[in-house]
């Protein structure tokens, strides 16, 4: 998502204006910079199809690779790099998302070797075919219900530990199931939206948005929660695409309903709604639903240099 807040500066549009900070406000904004990196704020409402969502990609590691590319102030460090590098190998087993980060950033750490790297891609094949093997013997021996979650283990799999075309492919392939609710296509839309986003495909990942919220508002599968959970992934993206007007309307309406922790954490989205809105709503308006909202002021503390803007 789009950086507007560093430790010294807000842009917006193409003007920038310093904030002064006195020397104790820098050193929050340090510690709640840090704390983001390491753990989600998981606030908001709780949500059936948010407990169900896959925990990848992970938006926040996009984050962190982001500030890593871009040279953001405080994380242009080796043990940063290091750390996000380490995470793609361990914890995601992701030699393709590795090897693309070196080389946009133009290092060679040897976190993970060229051995191990090809191994770890053996490794995954195999998994793949003993994902599609599971498949196969849904097909034959089980339900169509067996078939879908045999097809979506494959799918989250993906989106972890392969590439951007080889996740969307299989969330396709999810998606071409002749038997499966609208509800679930849903999910898998919205999934593959996340896909698209962590690799930079605005473009793709608006367009799973899109064919999500026709299916929820014409296909019957757009319960009450699912609706809120799409309008946040709808501002955000407006947001990614300089609409800030339009971003600020779907955020604003959303922050007594969000529950959309695998895309961001609610704290981020309080910046995202007070920043856009500050633009735009009136200032009655302002005070009443930023100001003195009540969820705004749950985490409040956490963003006194926002807070200070309104």
């Amino acid at each position: 998502l789009i950086h507007i807040v560093d430790k010294h500066k807000i842009t917006m549009g193409s003007d920038d204006k310093e904030v002064k900070m006195t020397s104790t406000e820098e050193e929050d904004v340090q510690a709640t910079a840090g704390a983001a990196d390491t753990t989600k704020l998981k606030l908001g409402q709780p949500s059936a199809s948010e407990e169900s969502a896959s925990p990848y990609p992970d938006m926040e590691l996009c984050q962190q690779m982001h500030k890593l590319m871009v040279k953001a102030q405080g994380y242009n460090t080796d043990e940063f790099q290091k750390q996000v590098l380490t995470r793609i190998c361990k914890e995601l087993e992701n030699p393709s998302l590795y090897e693309s980060l070196e080389r946009n950033l133009d290092v060679t750490t040897g976190i993970w070797s060229a051995a191990d790297i090809a191994a770890q891609k053996k490794v995954n094949s195999k998994t793949v075919e003993t994902l599609e093997a599971k498949v196969e013997e849904a097909k034959e021996s089980a339900g169509d219900m067996e078939v879908m979650d045999a097809r979506v283990a494959l799918a989250r799999f993906a989106a972890k530990s392969l590439t951007e075309e080889e996740a969307l492919e299989a969330y396709k392939k999810l998606l071409d199931l002749p038997k499966i609710s609208s509800g679930k296509k849903i999910d898998a839309m919205m999934e593959s939206s996340r896909v698209a986003s962590f690799y930079g495909d605005a473009k793709k990942a608006s367009e799973f948005i899109d064919s999500a919220q026709k299916l929820a508002t014409e296909g019957g599968g757009g319960d009450w929660d699912r609706r809120n959970r799409l309008k946040v992934y709808r501002g955000l993206q407006r947001f990614l695409e300089r609409d800030i007007k339009g971003a600020a309307a779907l955020l604003i309406d959303c922050i007594a309903t969000f529950s959309c922790n695998e895309i961001c954490s609610y704290k981020d989205f309080i910046v995202y709604a007070i920043l856009s809105n500050l633009l735009y709503l009136p200032r009655p308006q302002l005070k009443a639903k930023v100001l003195d909202g009540p969820e705004i002021l749950s985490v409040a503390n956490d963003i006194p240099v926002v807070i200070k803007l309104v």
